[in-house]
């Protein structure tokens, strides 16, 4: 049967034939890797083993506590809007927590703690030096994490540390000065409004006292006791305007006061305030103040004149009054919308968001002090009507209304600052209990790094998963061709799949029967006709055999790809297989380059193939026995200068015709195909040629080249030699030593099953 490589092969690829692999390659690969994939194991569990147990060990504690709302600055003295939201307050403490502010305090404190000898960061380095304060800040900075539990006003406060007790130690600090810090800014913002009023009524007190002597002084002197029913009432609603115009006034200079505290804050936060609010606002918002004001300048008048028209205060509340205050409420809403995406725009972000907040409160701020300062003014416009209708009362009692107005008004005012008072005065005390401590941290019992069994296990599976990745990657990147499966794939027939001739374990005393000779090892099908090896090359000649149906083999030129693949032993042993089933065998060195099997053979190269071509010796001396019987050797004999030229001559063909008259089988030894052209010229003159591919050695690239210019020359290739096989690498163990059992000679036990 004549096997040729397809005719449009040059366009066949590897990748194209390739079919998928099934779970035994997979298994064999990994076998194959074995040894990688151990030692990788062995060298990252060692350096895993050798980091967790020399890896000083690191402990964490936690501390929990509880961020409440702050009602004096949600709910403000004077009616101010309420600012930002508890995500933005718990955000805000957050980033205080981890503020070097706090780092700060922290050191400063244990600094003059009797602890102060157990803190890592307080003992001295080994050159006996100290860290310096910054060194220590940011240690515990460092050290330090923060976390917000979900849906809640909770933070958990976690410290790390090199023992339990600095890891507890450190995070109880943490917290208490955390929690004084927060007590401590509140009760200074409150304790600001608190002496704003304080010294507001002390003058009130003052001028109250001073109104109230000025009328009774008057009234004794002008014996006039008390007002005329209507005059009273005009000045009620005289002293009731000008009591809410004053604390208009009042509340106005704390919405200032309250706004300079800010822009002071902010000013600390960043390098250059804006010269006015405008230049962090927009116009948008300035049109949103401005119709604030208006409305509340309405509704002010409004208020103003239905007081002097109903009866009681169910009539107070018309649909009219309700309309203006929706549209307040609406106007502020719309202003904290805007002023909130003022604050998260990147132009005045920053890394700790608390300058947004700020932002955010001092626009809102804008919008209010704006309002504010509109109903002042339409409260002056309706004391201004009230005063004209005083000017037509006589003298004497225009004198008594003015001074009865001014100590009603001094009154309410006094009254309502003593309110205020006290109220900033419980919101104060309330400061220091912002921020709660729920839960101190205690001395963890186990240290959380390193974690020695999640360490090994990952140290394992990690030396596993290295090593079988570079197995495979390393498969992936192989281009050689390793069993008798990779030629299939590609369309080659595989003829025989010769093992590997270990020298080592060829039998001595077999060696030494022919020592005499001077054969070598590698002639193993004469030296150990039991070996597997040399059943490999009789399975050779029997498909040789199977392929003579179209024509009889009386040529057969033995080749490779490459140099160093086996082209040499294999025809050596091919031959020998010939000559022991009963055929004339002649081999021929056709090798004129690198010509090696007068070496194998045990004789010199020198009156062989060359010598005849050149008329030196006759046809008869060409001729050297070998110790095999019906196996002649005819050697290379000395090298010429034009090897191609001579093979391609006639009388090379007319010796090769003499030979196939004399011997019933000729083999040829030629060079590689790809190196020389010499095989190329031999295939065309012979029945057929075989191509020997070692295995693990010869790329796929390369016998797909080989194969090709073999095909240009229309030379019959039979098969594919798959020499050096290594039975044991590829099918694993079991099948070595069956192998190895079955042919390797008796007296040897059964193997065990050891792998597949």
């Amino acid at each position: 049967m004549e096997t040729r490589v397809p005719g449009n092969f040059e366009t066949d690829t590897w990748e194209g034939d390739e079919q998928p692999l099934h779970l035994t390659d997979y298994i064999r690969i990994l076998y194959r890797g074995r040894w990688l994939i151990i030692l990788s194991f062995i060298a990252v569990f060692s350096a895993t083993v050798l980091y967790t147990f020399t890896t000083d060990p690191t402990y964490e504690a936690s501390a929990v506590l509880l961020v409440e709302s702050n009602d004096s600055m949600d709910r403000a003295l004077f009616n101010l809007t309420t600012f930002g939201t508890q995500t933005n307050l718990l955000n805000n403490q957050i980033e205080i927590l981890k503020s070097r502010n706090i780092a700060e305090r922290v050191v400063k404190r244990l600094e003059k703690s009797a602890y102060r000898d157990s803190i890592s960061f307080f003992k001295k380095l080994e050159d006996g030096s100290d860290l310096t304060f910054n060194q220590r800040v940011a240690i515990v900075m460092s050290s330090l994490e923060v976390e917000p539990r979900r849906d809640t006003d909770i933070i958990t406060l976690t410290y790390r540390a090199g023992s339990p007790f600095e890891a507890a130690f450190l995070a109880n600090v943490i917290s208490e000065e955390f929690a004084k810090l927060n007590a401590e800014t509140n009760r200074m913002e409150v304790s600001e409004m608190r002496k704003f009023i304080e010294d507001r009524l002390a003058i009130k007190a003052k001028e109250l006292k001073e109104s109230e002597e000025a009328l009774k002084e008057f009234q004794e002197r002008e014996k006039i006791a008390s007002l005329d029913a209507e005059t009273q009432e005009l000045v009620t609603r005289l002293s009731e305007t000008e009591s809410f115009l004053e604390q208009a006034r009042i509340e106005l200079n704390s919405k200032l006061q309250l706004k300079k505290n800010l822009e002071e804050k902010l000013n600390e936060r960043k390098e250059t305030l804006p010269a006015n609010l405008s230049e962090i606002s927009t116009p948008y918002i300035q049109t949103l103040q401005q119709e604030l004001a208006r409305v509340v300048a309405e509704r002010t008048s409004y208020v103003t004149a239905l007081e002097t028209q109903v009866q009681s205060k169910r009539e107070f509340f018309t649909p009219e009054l309700v309309r203006y205050d929706e549209r307040i409420k609406a106007l502020k809403k719309k202003i904290r919308e805007e002023a909130a995406k003022i604050a998260n725009s990147e132009m005045i972000s920053d890394p700790l968001r608390i300058s947004q907040d700020l932002v955010n409160q001092l626009i809102n701020l804008s919008g209010e002090i704006t309002a504010t300062e509109a109903k002042i003014a339409a409260l002056e416009d309706v004391l201004k009507v009230y005063n004209q209708r005083l000017e037509n009362l006589p003298d004497k009692v225009l004198q008594l209304v003015r001074l009865e107005r001014r100590k009603q008004v001094d009154e309410q005012t006094y009254m309502m600052l003593t309110q205020k008072l006290e109220e900033a005065k419980i919101q104060e005390s309330a400061q220091a209990r912002n921020v709660k401590i729920i839960d101190r941290a205690i001395k963890p019992n186990r240290p959380v790094k390193p974690n020695k069994r999640m360490n090994l296990m990952l140290g394992a599976m990690l030396g596993l998963g290295l090593g079988v990745g570079i197995t495979f990657m390393i498969e992936y990147l192989d281009r050689s061709v390793r069993k008798p499966e990779d030629m299939e794939r590609m369309g080659y027939n595989v003829l025989a799949t010769i093992p590997k001739i270990e020298l080592d374990k060829v039998e001595k005393s077999k060696i030494k029967q022919n020592e005499s000779a001077k054969i070598e090892a590698r002639l193993i099908t004469h030296i150990d006709p039991k070996s597997p090896v040399s059943e490999a090359y009789r399975t050779l000649r029997t498909n040789l055999q199977f392929s003579k149906i179209e024509k009889d083999l009386k040529t057969i030129l033995v080749t490779s790809a490459g140099p160093k693949e086996g082209k040499s032993t294999t025809a050596a042993n091919l031959s020998i297989a010939l000559a022991q089933a009963g055929n004339r065998v002649v081999i021929v060195d056709a090798d004129l380059r690198r010509p090696i099997l007068h070496s194998v053979f045990g004789t010199t190269k020198e009156e062989g193939l060359t010598n005849h071509l050149a008329g030196s010796i006759s046809y008869e001396q060409v001729f050297k026995e070998t110790v095999v019987e019906n196996l002649s050797l005819v050697t290379s004999g000395v090298l010429p200068p034009n090897p191609s030229e001579l093979l391609a001559s006639k009388k090379m063909e007319d010796f090769l015709n003499k030979l196939c008259e004399d011997f019933d089988i000729v083999v040829l030894d030629s060079p590689p195909v790809i190196a020389v052209t010499d095989a190329s010229i031999l295939s065309t003159k012979v029945d057929g040629t075989l191509l020997v591919v070692y295995a693990g050695q010869t790329e796929r690239d390369a016998i797909k080249r080989a194969a090709n210019m073999l095909n240009s020359v229309s030379a019959r290739l039979l098969g594919i030699v798959l020499n050096g096989f290594d039975v044991q690498g590829i099918y694993g163990s079991y099948y070595y030593y069956y192998y190895h059992h079955y042919y390797g000679g008796e007296g040897k036990s059964k193997p065990k099953r050891k792998f597949i």
